[in-house]
């Protein structure tokens, strides 16, 4: 699984319904972004840390809700590469 660390744990986990091959994954460090079905990871630099929770919407997979642990809600509608807080 390049790109993903692999020494960490990951917290959230979620696949698009809309296209299984894109996935996306939750860790402290921050969130991961698939689009080969895991075989490649990228870092999502612009994401917040301390991820918990992961959903994409069920047929537009751009759209990405990441929840921390602190309690605050963020959305993605370019499939990860900025979010904006929604709470």
């Amino acid at each position: 699984m390049g790109g993903l660390p692999t020494s960490k744990t990951v917290y959230a986990f979620a696949a698009s319904p809309a296209d299984p091959k894109i996935m996306f994954a939750g860790l402290r460090e921050g969130a991961f972004r698939s689009t080969d079905g895991g075989e490649s990871w990228k870092k999502l630099n612009t994401a917040p840390k301390d991820v918990a929770a992961i959903a994409i919407h069920p047929t537009k997979p751009d759209v990405v809700f990441l929840g921390t642990a602190p309690g605050r809600i963020f959305k993605s509608t370019d499939g990860g590469q900025t979010w904006r807080r929604q709470n």
